[in-house]
C-alpha cells in the first residue's frame, strides 16, 4: 500500500518477546508506532491486520493521503489507550448531526444478490442503510422506526443483525477490560482462523481476548466439558462439539467488533441480552416476523426469532452470502420478501 497511501505498516518482533507495529512513511521515517509486550500479542496482530485493511479499503476509495494517515495515527492512539474520535475533522464545531431518515434506497453489498432462490421460491434481500450506530442509541426501536418501517411491507420478515441489538444494549467492552486466562490462551490457539494466509477472513475465537469473553459467556464449567468431549469426538471426525455444547450465545462474541467501523477497532463485541425477547417485542410492533442473526463468511444462524416457523435451515440457506456484508456496510437491517 505504500504507492497509494504513502504508508506501509510493519509488524516487527523484538529480543524480549514484544512486538512493534509500525506505520512507515515512504522516505522511512515513522508515522506511527506501538509496541506491544509479550502478553498483548494477540493486540498486536489485531492492530497490524486493521491498519493494512484501513490502507486498503482507504485507497480503494481514492481518499487524499494525508487523511488515511491522519487516521491511521488515531488507530494508533485508540490501542494505546487514549481517546480518540473519529468524526469528521471537516464537520462544523457544534454542528448537529442530520436527522434520521429512511436512506431512501435498498443498498446491495458488493458481489451479493439481492434476489435468491430457496427451495423453487425467490426471494428478496433488501439490505437497509443506516448511520453509525453508537452506545448513545439505548434502544433499537427508533432506528427501525426510522429506517425500516417506512419500508415494511405485509407479509415481510425482517432480519436484524445482532451486532445493532449488542450496541443498542450496552453489551460491548474495550480490549482492555478484558485479561485473559490461562485456558483462554490455550484454546484461543488451538482455533483455526488461518492467520497470516490468504484464506484468512478474521481472528473469530483465535485469539487469548476472544476466547476468554466466550469462556465468561459460556461459563467455565459449560467451556471445560465442551473442551474435554470436543478432545475425545475429533479424532473420530466428529467436528464442531466445542460450539454446540457452549451454545450460540457464546458463538456469537467477536473481537475485535470491526476491522473497518474505526470507533470499535479496539472493542469486544458480547452476546445480546434477551434475543428472543426483543425479536418478539419489535414483532410485536411492527407486525413482521423477525430474526435476531448472526451470519459471517462461514454461514448464518438465530439468536433469537418471533416463530419457530421459520427454521435455522430456511436461514442458513438466505444468508448463506452474509449479503449485510462484515465490515463498514452499514447495512444491519434486511427485509426478506417473497416475491
Amino acid at each position: 500500500m505504500k504507492g497509494p497511501t504513502g504508508l506501509t505498516i510493519t509488524y516487527s518482533p523484538q529480543e524480549n518477546g514484544a512486538v512493534a507495529v509500525e506505520a512507515v512513511s515512504a522516505d522511512g521515517t515513522p508515522a506511527a508506532k506501538d509496541v506491544f509486550e509479550a502478553s498483548r500479542i494477540d493486540e498486536a496482530r489485531i492492530l497490524y491486520m486493521e491498519a493494512a485493511e484501513l490502507l486498503r479499503s482507504r485507497a480503494a476509495l481514492g481518499e487524499a493521503p494525508s487523511s488515511i494517515r491522519a487516521t491511521v495515527e488515531k488507530l494508533f492512539a485508540l490501542f494505546r489507550g487514549e481517546k480518540v474520535s473519529f468524526a469528521d475533522p471537516s464537520a462544523a464545531a457544534g454542528s448537529v448531526a442530520p436527522e434520521r431518515v429512511p436512506s431512501g434506497e435498498f443498498v446491495p453489498n458488493p458481489g451479493k444478490s439481492i434476489d435468491i432462490d430457496i427451495d423453487g421460491v425467490t426471494y428478496e434481500r433488501l439490505p437497509v442503510r443506516t448511520r453509525l450506530i453508537t452506545l448513545k442509541d439505548a434502544d433499537i426501536m427508533p432506528l427501525l422506526r426510522d429506517y425500516v418501517q417506512p419500508w415494511l411491507r405485509p407479509g415481510d420478515a425482517l432480519f436484524i443483525s445482532e451486532k445493532a441489538l449488542t450496541l443498542t444494549q450496552g453489551r460491548v467492552v474495550d480490549m482492555g477490560m478484558i485479561r485473559p486466562s490461562r485456558l483462554a490462551r490455550i484454546l484461543g490457539s488451538s482455533v483455526g482462523n488461518y492467520y497470516g494466509t490468504e484464506q484468512f477472513r478474521g481472528f473469530g475465537h483465535g485469539t487469548a481476548i476472544a476466547m476468554q469473553a466466550f469462556i465468561e459467556e459460556a461459563g467455565y464449567p459449560r467451556v471445560l466439558f465442551a473442551a474435554a468431549v470436543s478432545a475425545i469426538t475429533r479424532p473420530f471426525g466428529i467436528k464442531g462439539m466445542f460450539y454446540r455444547i457452549c451454545g450460540t450465545r457464546a458463538k456469537s462474541v467477536d473481537c475485535p467488533m470491526s476491522f473497518l467501523i474505526l470507533e470499535y477497532a479496539h472493542s469486544v463485541k458480547l452476546a445480546p441480552d434477551n434475543p428472543a425477547d426483543a425479536a418478539r417485542r419489535i414483532k410485536k410492533e411492527f407486525g413482521c416476523e423477525t430474526v435476531i442473526l448472526d451470519a459471517n463468511y462461514r454461514g448464518a444462524f438465530s439468536l433469537g426469532k418471533s416463530a419457530r416457523a421459520i427454521t435455522e435451515q430456511f436461514i442458513g440457506k438466505a444468508f448463506r452470502d452474509n449479503p449485510l456484508g462484515q465490515s463498514d456496510e452499514m447495512t444491519p437491517f434486511c427485509i426478506l420478501r417473497k416475491k
